[in-house]
């Protein structure tokens, strides 16, 4: 209040004016024109209300100094053990930072004991990691994020990365790395990864179990990995420096493109900036040192296949369908409860769906170049005639042939019911002997009475009285 008022008082509002604007009294407009900053800040530390924990200031500060390191976690679970103190674990942070500030009590946490790394010699490692930035899009109209993968040579620093526009696959990964090998011309002995799930399943105490596709991947080229252990980004601090200089230096204030026009960017500033100027630490141009660590990295076979198109990965849908390119494709039925996502690929106008992993296609479709269409094959269809002619057989198990050619009469005259008008006769079978439920058939096939319901009405009538003849005779199909 008395800085909005002191806000109008020198924008030339009269005490009037002001009042109006914000609703108060004049007099109260009044009292914070003539007050000065100092004695607005006396009243409002006389006028503060005491908090909940100001009486455990005492308490707080004894721990502070007998445990530097404590956090405010700890001390807020201390409060509940020794005082039944409830009180929220935000103001409590609050609390205690204002209280280190206040008597200069430094949190001495553990620090860990940094050594200088030794040169890696030529060709031994690579390190690898992920970033992503939001970047604005074309006149402001918001944002979109880019994902990427940064490499970088160990011992000459020389440096790679790889954009596209949606979170890292496996498949994904596995192109961009492809591509840096192509880059680089060949690869290390080592190469430094983090526990990320796109690589890592699970730690299992130093016997490091990988995703099935990048393990696959890793057999087949003979890559031999050095994982780091988990929250530890200071073992892999070379590639860590890299994903910091790329967003800052190439990303910062860059607005969105699309992948392909960003990679050819980020060549370009891979060549001026990323590995022509002189490195920080080694001094040295990492172009230059990567002419002679080139000579020393293991020449890598990748087949022209291994640069396809990014995999898609898509959710199925309950429909059994994927969407892609605001059309829907179908997949074959039970698809969405045996896998919850599959992977596509778009090859000379068709659009392949695979299996995750890519150990087997699915289903291949034409890509269709409208959009809001459903692209369904035959095959992907409910085959209702089928399970009728099981439900039929099922149903004719329990009574003569002889009346045979009565339920195919019914289903000929309402195929879109007949499943129900079989479900009628189930329970009718199981509500009445055979032998009157098969003796009212007869009748509505005399009657021409095409129905289950009118024989359920026929075996609920008294026995002996049956239903006059309208025509005698069983009628043709």
């Amino acid at each position: 209040m008395y800085i909005l008022i002191k806000e109008y008082q020198q924008k030339g509002f009269s005490s009037r004016q002001i009042a109006k604007y914000l609703g108060v009294s004049r007099e109260t407009v009044k009292k914070y024109r003539q007050m000065t900053l100092d004695q607005y800040q006396q009243m409002t530390i006389t006028i503060r209300k005491r908090g909940r924990l100001d009486e455990f200031q005492p308490i707080l500060l004894e721990w502070l100094r007998k445990y530097p390191g404590i956090s405010a976690a700890q001390i807020h679970d201390w409060l509940l053990e020794h005082y039944s103190l409830r009180v929220s674990e935000r103001t409590l942070s609050r609390v205690v930072k204002q209280l280190r500030l206040d008597h200069g009590l430094k949190k001495n946490a553990s620090p860990r004991d940094y050594e200088a790394s030794d040169p890696q010699p030529m060709g031994a490692q690579m390190q690898l990691d992920f970033g992503v930035k939001n970047l604005p899009l074309a006149n402001r109209k918001g944002h979109r994020k880019v994902y990427f993968a940064g490499f970088v040579l160990a011992h000459s620093r020389y440096k790679y990365g790889y954009f596209i526009d949606h979170p890292f696959t496996t498949a994904d990964l596995i192109i961009a790395m492809n591509h840096c090998f192509a880059f680089f011309g060949g690869v290390t002995k080592e190469i430094v990864i983090d526990q990320d799930s796109v690589l890592t399943v699970a730690e299992n105490q130093g016997d490091i179990i990988y995703t099935r596709e990048f393990e696959a991947y890793r057999q087949q080229h003979k890559l031999s990995m050095y994982v780091c252990r988990r929250a530890d980004p200071e073992s892999k601090g070379m590639i860590e420096s890299v994903i910091k200089f790329i967003k800052i230096n190439f990303l910062e204030h860059r607005e969105y493109m699309e992948a392909d026009l960003l990679n050819e960017c980020f060549l370009a500033w891979l060549a001026r900036t990323g590995n022509a100027k002189v490195h920080g630490t080694t001094k040295k141009v990492p172009a230059h040192v990567f002419d002679l660590e080139r000579e020393h990295l293991r020449p890598i076979l990748v087949s022209q296949n291994d640069f396809c198109t990014p995999s898609i990965i898509r959710s199925v849908r309950k429909d059994n369908t994927i969407l892609y390119k605001s059309n829907r494709y179908s997949l074959p039925l039970g698809t969405f409860e045996k896998q919850p996502e599959v992977s596509l690929r778009e090859v000379d106008g068709k659009l392949q769906l695979w299996q995750v992993f890519g150990d087997y296609m699915i289903h291949e479709h034409p890509l269709s170049e409208q959009t809001g269409q459903l692209i369904k094959s035959t095959d992907h269809r409910r085959k209702k005639e089928e399970t009728l002619d099981r439900y039929q057989q099922k149903v004719l198990l329990l009574l003569s042939d002889t009346v045979k050619p009565y339920l195919q009469s019914v289903r000929n005259r309402k195929p879109r019911y007949y499943r129900d008008q079989l479900m009628i006769l189930e329970q009718l079978l199981d509500q009445y002997p055979l032998s009157q439920v098969q003796q009212a058939i007869d009748t509505c096939w005399r009657l021409e009475l095409y129905s289950f319901n009118d024989v359920k009405d026929v075996c609920q009538q008294p026995r002996g009285h049956e239903p006059g003849d309208r025509k005698a005779g069983y009628p043709p199909l």
